[in-house]
């Protein structure tokens, strides 16, 4: 009855807070919230008071944070605190008010630590049981600060609050796509203002194996683009970032399926090359795979977790191999997802070896098989249809949910997913929401905005969802969170249309920061104090993908990297070969998607329109229709800012006798829509041939736009 009562407790005070949470639109809404009437005036005097040490880089963060949403930067101190401070404490005797599923080592037990409080009056006193608790309660402050005019304020209140349970987390697919560290920091941030306890790093899929292995370099030296993967170093430093804003990275090595980079790029250590599988009954592939965990848990020395696969296992041939055959007959396997059980046991074997839990996908229907003699080892990600969190639970195991098919927002909570309806008896350890297969922009201003309204049914399941929680609380705390990750704000002057522009356009940028200095870059790549500085509005004509920083006169950075909207320029420009009779060797495509030789002489350079076919080598030709004094030819093959082309342009008077006039055989720039100008000495041409003899990304040829000019115009 005591454990009911409690339950019935905290659903009564999340409903009392929930309303409350909407006044200040704070989420997700706090256990429990009291808004005691009137407000802290938070000025330029105001500091920030460490108690602890170790508190000092929390300090210093939120002090950032602070200057980027008001404009004021509060002074990080130690000692005293006074009227309009903001002070910082870590408590470990502070505790929830209800039970919390956790980890302790290897077992999954209930606590009641995690908890934090956070009290307005004539100052702010945040308090924590530990560092990541103190996080989370600035994170409330964050949310809580009201801005009207140059006036700055937090209502007085009492908040206590604690996660429902350990594990929230979103999982960012750093495999398929490749996800810069700044974008990486972007969803670090996005989980600290959210309180989402976990980032989950997918970092190795068929496509690549992104962690940097010491022991086994070649490990990563196969991706595809356009995943590149990471150094050490930039791994260390995401680490040290979410660290420091109560955020723990979680780390996934993926096997035995969906591993075919990492299998062929270790040579045979994992298995066969090409059989898309590690041999898991092979018990030489372990030591190599034991010595990458220990390699990953000393970057994530942080995380109780390790992410080891486990889904979607393509059995092909291997199953039919007599080493195979053998082990299944020795061991009385039957059934082809048996085979798989020994990755399970090993792995689980290898990560406690290291001191951390195993976290595994529920592998139904191609997968690792559930074992009730495997349930005390790993949690289960509990995510297929049919299989799940209820099969899993009945089993013995620890789940969290993510679910392939998810209920419509908001019914869905951590207890429901694939068809699955668990109880709060259930071992639910919480929920984490996957994004496969996104690319970086899309993730930083799609994805991430998103990520509240799953952790709200995380953090508090029983919470009360308004009908406008999207448009109002989460809208206003994504603006806020946009203040941090994005201190700069773009504004685009001209004719722009779904992401097009065929004329220039003027491009603005600007921060709230006083003094701060802008620095950007138009490629997508990260800006850095050498990067341009903004000083007026810039005129482009050409595509963008606009990334900009805020650094102040000492050159740190404020705040994160802001990511504009890429607009694609697709301009026109009429040349000797602009809607001139084409021919080409063969021409590809769909009549859906059609690559016709046309394209690559219609005077426009747009991505979406050039002449394409398999394999390489391939040529393609214009007939100017008469002979001209030639100078110059602009050769445009696809661009992406990864692959590169190589290719020969010749010309002739004839059709017959050909003159090279440009050599790009050896070429190993990737292009852009600029493409490739190649000047030469007046020579006499009616026809113009391009032949494409590599693309390096895979067997077709393409290309855009061959321009070409007469000699002195």
């Amino acid at each position: 009855m005591k454990r009911m009562a409690v339950g019935v407790l905290v659903v009564l005070l999340a409903c009392a807070a929930t309303e409350a949470g909407n006044r200040l639109n704070l989420l997700p809404t706090p256990k429990v919230l009291k808004i005691d009437g009137g407000a802290m005036p938070l000025t330029a005097e105001g500091r920030i008071v460490a108690t602890d040490a170790k508190l000092k880089p929390l300090a210093e963060i939120l002090a950032d944070e602070i200057l980027l949403i008001t404009k004021n930067r509060p002074a990080v101190v130690a000692g005293e605190a006074k009227a309009g401070d903001i002070v910082l404490t870590i408590n470990p005797g502070l505790r929830a008010d209800a039970d919390i599923w956790t980890v302790h080592g290897q077992d999954v037990v209930q606590v009641r630590d995690y908890a934090h409080t956070v009290s307005v009056t004539d100052r702010v006193a945040i308090e924590g049981w530990d560092y990541r608790a103190v996080c989370e309660g600035t994170a409330t402050l964050l949310q809580a600060i009201v801005l009207e005019g140059e006036k700055v304020s937090v209502s007085k209140m009492t908040v206590k609050d604690w996660p429902y349970s350990d594990y929230g987390a979103i999982m960012i697919d750093c495999a398929r796509e490749h996800q810069p560290l700044a974008v990486l920091k972007t969803a670090a941030e996005t989980c600290r203002m959210f309180k989402i306890r976990y980032l989950h790093l997918h970092l190795s899929d068929d496509s690549a194996f992104t962690f940097p292995s010491t022991a086994y370099p070649l490990a990563s030296s196969i991706h595809y683009p356009p995943t590149i993967p990471y150094t050490l170093e930039e791994l260390k430093e995401l680490v040290a970032y979410a660290d420091a804003r109560g955020v723990t990275c979680v780390p996934e090595i993926e096997g035995p399926g969906h591993c075919t980079a990492l299998v062929e790029g270790m040579k045979g250590k994992l298995g066969r090359p090409g059989a898309r599988v590690m041999d898991v009954v092979n018990p030489d592939i372990y030591p190599p795979l034991d010595t990458i965990i220990g390699e990953m848990c000393e970057v994530f020395k942080s995380s109780p977790y390790i992410h080891v696969g486990g889904d979607e296992v393509e059995p092909g041939g291997y199953i039919g191999q007599p080493h195979v055959q053998k082990y299944m007959k020795e061991h009385n396997l039957t059934g082809e997802s048996t085979v798989w059980r020994p990755y399970g046991e090993n792995m689980a074997r290898i990560v406690k070896k290291h001191g951390k839990k195993t976290i595994m996908w529920d592998g139904k229907p191609l997968g690792v098989p559930l074992d009730r003699e495997l349930a005390k080892d790993i949690i289960l990600y509990a995510w297929f249809p049919g299989a799940g969190g209820r099969v899993a639970q009945n089993m013995g195991y620890t789940t969290i949910t993510v679910p392939w098919d998810s209920p419509p927002f908001p019914e869905c909570s951590m207890f429901t997913g694939n068809g699955d309806v668990l109880s709060r008896k259930d071992r639910v350890l919480g929920y984490c929401r996957p994004m496969w297969e996104m690319n970086q922009v899309s993730l930083a201003l799609n994805y991430l905005p998103g990520a509240p309204e799953r952790q709200e049914r995380t953090w508090g399941p029983d919470n009360v969802i308004e009908e406008d929680y999207r448009e109002k609380r989460m809208a206003r705390q994504n603006a806020r969170l946009f203040m941090i990750v994005r201190p700069v704000t773009f504004g685009f002057e001209g004719a722009i249309k779904d992401g097009v522009f065929n004329e220039p356009i003027t491009v603005r940028m600007s921060t709230i920061v006083p003094g701060g200095q802008i620095r950007y870059t138009l490629d997508g790549l990260e800006p850095t104090t050498a990067s341009a500085l903004y000083e007026k509005p810039l005129r482009a004509a050409e595509s963008l993908n606009v990334r900009a920083a805020v650094f102040d006169k000492e050159g740190r950075r404020l705040g994160n990297t802001a990511v504009g909207t890429p607009l694609r320029y697709v301009h026109f420009e009429s040349s000797l070969t602009t809607g001139k009779p084409v021919s080409a060797s063969s021409v590809g495509g769909t009549p859906a998607a059609p690559e016709n030789a046309e394209f690559a002489a219609d005077g426009w350079v747009d991505e979406t329109k050039f002449w394409g076919t398999i394999p390489a080598p391939q040529w393609w030709k214009v007939d100017l229709q008469k002979e001209y004094s030639v100078d110059r030819v602009q050769v445009v093959p696809l661009f992406d800012g990864i692959r590169y082309y190589q290719y020969t342009v010749d010309v002739s008077t004839d059709d017959k006798t050909w003159t090279p006039v440009a050599d790009a055989s050896k070429n190993t720039t990737p292009g852009t829509e600029k493409g490739f100008m190649h000047k030469f000495a007046p020579t006499k041409a009616r026809f113009i041939r391009v032949t494409v003899l590599k693309n390096s990304d895979n067997p077709a040829t393409h290309m855009v736009e061959v321009r070409a000019w007469e000699a002195g115009k």
